[in-house]
């Protein structure tokens, strides 16, 4: 996958201007676990865009789940990109501002489900 056309793409995606601006958090004792999941596993801040624009929204254990599947992602921009995307998983929490209308997500960390990317 090419990194720069994927950028390119999510630039001119409205439905990605309309997400909710997040930030990369860890543990008390592991402040830096997210951003440091993420640089591991290659996944971009375009690509946490993208999950949390067109994931399955669902809560797990008290923590909330983005998760890209293929079937998301068929009829939008990143059809293309579905192979690459497939799998992709943010668990965090969105909590709302002091901003009328506005959320903040915090993502606690990001992986790839690998029994969603085998499919």
């Amino acid at each position: 996958m090419n990194q720069l056309t994927l950028d390119r793409l999510a630039g001119n995606d409205p439905r990605l201007q309309d997400t909710p601006e997040f930030v990369l958090i860890g543990a008390r004792n592991d402040p830096s676990h997210a951003e440091r999941r993420c640089q591991q596993r290659g996944i971009s801040l375009t690509k946490i865009r993208i999950a949390l624009a067109y994931g399955r929204h669902d809560h797990h254990h008290g923590w909330e789940r983005w998760t890209l599947v293929s079937r998301r992602l068929r009829r939008t921009p990143y059809a293309r990109f579905e192979h690459d995307l497939n799998g992709l998983q943010l668990v965090g929490r969105q909590i709302d501002t002091a901003d009328e209308g506005s959320a903040v997500v915090q993502i606690k960390t990001c992986k790839w489900s690998y029994h969603l990317r085998r499919h």
